[in-house]
């Protein structure tokens, strides 16, 4: 026992060290552990400001892409109707794909002294209330005529002078002198109403006159003819951007968005927790500085709970794991442990939602229907998507690794000779001098056409990059029934002024003779009543060229659809016939019954009443024209049947079509479009029409209508 005393002291003293340095060691290592936490907090609600940030830019810039392919209606066309517009923004779905948009919508330059023409214009479009907000001439106009969806809040923005207002002004002229996407300044929107008022702000891209040339400050404003805008309330809007992640901002992060670079409020476009007041000197408050289409943005965060989601439990176990000295080494390596997992597990979230991104991404240019190409810093081809091959033949395994000379060569091998691809060299050399990447402007953007069995027109582009991985992207969009359309159209207007062009001579020479030399009484009568005769084909042109165009237009929306006896509406029509000098009027053939059908009365009585004026027409004197009514299982219908000149085979295939005449003779007076029309109105009534002809024996033509 006396022994083992002075050996206790030592031991006790060791136990004493052992455990202050424990204590210590404990104390320094929570000290740290707890530190390492909150670091690690901090990088996290840092790099949720950074995704948050990214975002909102992101989306604003994909908000002012959709902007400029509406402006790309307008370098397509002349002129883009109501309901092209209306089209072109149902084919967005603009509700579902960009949720947050008020509205897109576009704002046409009134030329000075023609508001009134301008107004007139917009009434007879069906809209007799619309006038031009606030009233008055002024040095510019201007008026927004379409904003989709046309409906409650926006139609309060139906005819608002945006260039009166000075916020909005200063945009547009931006917008309009520099070619490119701006964000206008806070403002309140003309959609507000007394409830749930919210900042707003809005997005221009100008729009330029088809041809013009914009390559200076004069010339882009002398070719303005309005802007592509979408406004925008900021509260919908950043719930709509930040749609995956509203639950984080509501619930631990409180967002500021300023409109400039300082936190004012009379500067706040949006704030998530009103409630909630800020300090700028706690661990968790970021500032993000962006510029959004030359728009300086403040957007600060702050988490709305000072330490929410964080978890100290670590820091006790390393603590108390320090006192207990038989499990220090133990609990300390779990602290360890169990903060290297979370930094793990960090990390391994970030680049699940990085390679998330990444493939969002490449689903959007796996399934986007235009083609695009991109080419590494070497300029070979890298990726091309799904659609490039379906558009031109050339499969990505096919051209990747090519340089962009054997790339062009593959390329123009698969064009046609009438329009072959440039070459990716030439394309670049289109671009303005000094372009800046990301620019697919300029002379640049070509036409080809894809040869053989698949023959398409592409319109190509490219885009530069500044990126190390791509050097260059090249577009494709398919515009083969645009190009289509064109020509179509073309050769309506040409058939058109050709039938016009020869009763309109005839009128004029009879008239140039009657005022350049005397002619008897009788001679005169004669002249007038061959211009008379004239003017009444003129007319008879002129009325059917208007019924295909209403038809076209309106389609069903002017039908008056009402259950008629199919019988009666017959006995009507042959009444109010005008039965030709010397000819029989039509022998009529029905069933004792009635035959019901749901129709348009006037539509479909012009429809039998053309087919019968052709049966007389194409039939001589003598020739009986019969009209037969029954009903089938197919449905009712009227059968019409001459026992005139007939048709070959050719010219039955082509029957119908707009100014297309059996007869080449120009004996028998007329435009060709009577059938035209009549098969558009039997189509629309869910109908259809046959025919049976035969050369020199006559012809039989079915209207078919639903019973």
């Amino acid at each position: 026992m006396i022994i083992a005393k002075p050996q206790a002291k030592p031991k006790s003293w060791h136990a004493w060290i052992i455990l202050g340095a424990g204590m210590l060691a404990s104390i320094l290592a929570s000290h740290l552990v707890r530190q390492d936490i909150d670091n690690v907090a901090v990088r996290q609600f840092a790099l949720s400001c950074d995704q948050i940030t990214i975002k909102i830019q992101e989306r604003l810039g994909a908000y002012a892409m959709i902007l400029r392919g509406a402006a790309g209606l307008f370098a397509a066309s002349d002129t883009v109707t109501r309901a092209e517009w209306q089209a072109y923004v149902e084919k967005l779905r603009a509700e579902a794909t960009i949720p947050g948009v008020q509205g897109i919508g576009f704002s046409q330059v009134i030329p000075p002294g023609l508001l009134e023409a301008h107004i007139s214009r917009i009434r007879g479009e069906g809209f007799p209330q619309y006038s031009v907000r606030p009233a008055g001439e002024r040095a510019i106009t201007t008026s927004i005529i379409y904003l989709e969806p046309f409906r409650g809040r926006n139609l309060r923005a139906f005819g608002f002078d945006m260039f009166s207002e000075p916020v909005r002004r200063a945009t547009m002229e931006q917008a309009r002198d520099t070619g490119k996407a701006a964000l206008s300044g806070k403002v309140e929107l003309v959609q507000e109403t007394r409830t749930d008022v919210q900042a707003g702000t809005l997005m221009y891209v100008p729009v330029y006159r088809n041809g013009t040339p914009v390559d200076s400050l004069e010339r882009r404003r002398a070719a303005l003819i309005g802007w592509t805008y979408s406004p925008y309330r900021m509260s919908d809007l950043m719930l709509g951007i930040l749609d995956d992640r509203g639950g984080e901002i509501r619930t631990t992060i409180d967002l500021h968005i300023y409109d400039g670079a300082d936190a004012t409020p009379a500067a706040l476009l949006f704030d998530s927790r009103l409630e909630q007041a800020f300090n700028e000197h706690s661990l968790f408050h970021q500032q993000r500085k962006i510029n959004v289409n030359g728009r300086p943005w403040l957007l600060t965060f702050d988490q709305t709970l000072a330490k929410a989601g964080i978890s100290y439990t670590p820091v006790w176990g390393a603590l108390i794991s320090g006192i207990a000295l038989s499990g220090l080494l133990f609990w300390l390596m779990l602290s360890v442990i169990n903060t290297q997992a979370n930094a793990v597990r960090i990390a391994a979230e970030l680049t699940a939602e990085v390679r998330e991104h990444v493939g969002q991404l490449s689903t959007i240019f796996e399934l986007s229907p235009d083609g695009f190409v991109s080419f590494d810093k070497n300029f070979r081809v890298v990726y091309a998507n799904p659609a490039f091959g379906r558009l031109t033949g050339l499969q990505g395994l096919q051209i990747a690794g090519l340089d962009e000379a054997e790339f062009s060569a593959r390329l123009a091998l698969a064009c046609s000779e009438e329009a072959r691809f440039p070459g990716v060299a030439v394309l670049r050399a289109a671009l303005p001098n000094g372009a800046p990447a990301g620019s697919s402007h300029g002379k640049q953007r070509q036409l080809i056409e894809i040869g053989g069995a698949r023959r398409r027109i592409l319109e190509c582009a490219i885009r530069l990059s500044e990126t190390t991985t791509v050097s260059q992207i090249l577009y494709f969009r398919d515009v083969t029934h645009e190009t289509e359309v064109d020509r179509m159209k073309s050769e309506f207007l040409s058939a058109a002024a050709h039938e016009l062009r020869t009763p309109m001579t005839a009128i004029y020479g009879f008239a140039e003779l009657m005022l350049e030399r005397e002619f008897g009484e009788a001679d005169q009568r004669d002249f007038l009543g061959a211009i008379v005769k004239q003017s009444k084909l003129t007319m008879s042109i002129l009325n059917q060229l208007l019924s295909l165009v209403r038809i076209d237009e309106r389609r069903h929306r002017d039908f008056t659809i009402e259950r008629l006896d199919l019988r009666e509406l017959l006995r009507e029509v042959v009444a109010g016939f005008g039965i030709p000098e010397g000819r029989t009027a039509p022998a009529l053939t029905a069933p004792d019954g009635p035959i019901w059908v749901r129709a348009d009365r006037g539509k479909l009585t012009q429809a039998v009443s053309n087919v019968l004026s052709n049966a007389y027409k194409y039939s001589q004197p003598g020739n009986g024209v019969e009209i037969e009514s029954a009903q089938s299982p197919r449905g009712a219908c009227v059968r019409i049947t001459d026992h005139g000149i007939g048709m070959t085979p050719e010219q039955l295939a082509r029957a119908g079509e707009r100014f297309y005449r059996a007869d080449a003779s120009g004996k028998i007076p007329g435009a060709g479009l009577g059938m035209a029309i009549v098969r558009e109105i039997i189509q629309l009534h869910g109908g259809s029409v046959t025919l049976a002809s035969e050369a020199g024996a006559g012809t039989t033509v079915t209207l078919w209508i639903p019973a």
